[in-house]
């Protein structure tokens, strides 16, 4: 009787010596994730149903797809375009004429395909996908008779 009741609290405080690293070790903070950063095109396009401008040229593209989905815009201007560097860390902002400002966020970035968290304020917050090619297209808001829209693109689709 005296012998287990020796080697129980004996086994007892070895498994604890043996497990107290394996719990040290899952209490230590994990290694911070490596930030990643994507440069990205954005252009703000106003759209509108007012007249049948489209400038500079590049956007007829934008008003053919815009036709395809029955989007009946008949003008296309463009108002700025940056190239802004985008991260998992801080989110990078674009200024609208409409005096709101939208941010970009790098959420993942897995081959030739990133994914972008877009915020406009009081308007949405989307997830979207951008590859190498093409552009992503997201409203913006209202502005003077018609609708901004976000472009973006990879410098690379240029």
């Amino acid at each position: 009787m005296t012998t287990r009741t020796l080697v129980a609290p004996l086994l007892l405080s070895l498994l604890g010596l043996f497990f107290l690293p394996t719990q040290a070790r899952a209490q230590a903070p994990a290694p911070a994730a490596k930030a990643q950063k994507l440069q990205v095109e954005v252009a703000v396009v106003l759209v509108s149903r007012n007249g049948s401008e489209v400038s500079p040229p590049e956007l007829q593209k934008m008003k053919e797809t815009f036709q395809k989905q029955n989007f009946n815009f008949t003008s296309f201007k463009r108002l700025s375009q940056q190239a802004l560097e985008v991260g998992t860390q801080v989110p990078a902002e674009v200024k609208l004429p409409n005096g709101v400002t939208a941010s970009l966020r790098l959420l993942r970035l897995q081959g030739d395909t990133a994914t972008l968290r877009v915020d406009v304020p009081q308007l949405s917050a989307v997830d979207v996908e951008l590859g190498r090619e093409g552009a992503v297209y997201q409203r913006a808001g209202k502005h003077v008779g018609g609708e901004l829209i976000l472009v973006l693109s990879s410098p690379a689709a240029k």
